[in-house]
């Protein structure tokens, strides 16, 4: 098989494990609770369980690695290689998520969507009212 179709293989098994992952997390009310955050708020949401004593330590690892990896400027695949690039990158943060979602027990995962939550509505409160 010439190189093409390898790299061709690497990026349909890297959209199908994503799709899967996607779904994943739109089946589950928490994923689907996540997902709906902003950016902002995902933020929120991942400093409050790293202080958080009862969340594992295997999380709090993922959530630095993740944050680590998403701000350094190299990547295992560098950004400039077309859909490559980005799609390690994706794979990086679904794997990190699904990590938390295993291992974060239910409830401290839902006092940090709940925190992260209610600070994204106070954000939107202050906006509104500054308008």
């Amino acid at each position: 098989m010439p190189w093409y179709g390898w790299v061709i293989l690497v990026v349909a098994g890297v959209v199908v494990l994503a799709a899967i992952a996607l779904r994943a997390f739109r089946a589950s009310r928490r994923g689907r609770r996540f997902l709906a955050l902003s950016t902002r708020a995902k933020l929120d949401f991942g400093r409050e369980l790293l202080r958080d004593p009862q969340v594992p330590l295997t999380a709090k690892v993922a959530l630095i690695v993740l944050v680590g990896y998403l701000a350094l400027p190299f990547d295992l695949i560098p950004d400039f290689i077309p859909v490559l690039g980005q799609a390690d990158d994706v794979l990086v943060v679904v794997a990190a998520v699904g990590l938390l979602i295993l291992s974060v027990p239910r409830e401290r995962f839902d006092a940090a969507l709940e925190e992260a939550e209610t600070a994204e509505d106070r954000r939107r409160v202050r906006r509104a009212a500054a308008v």
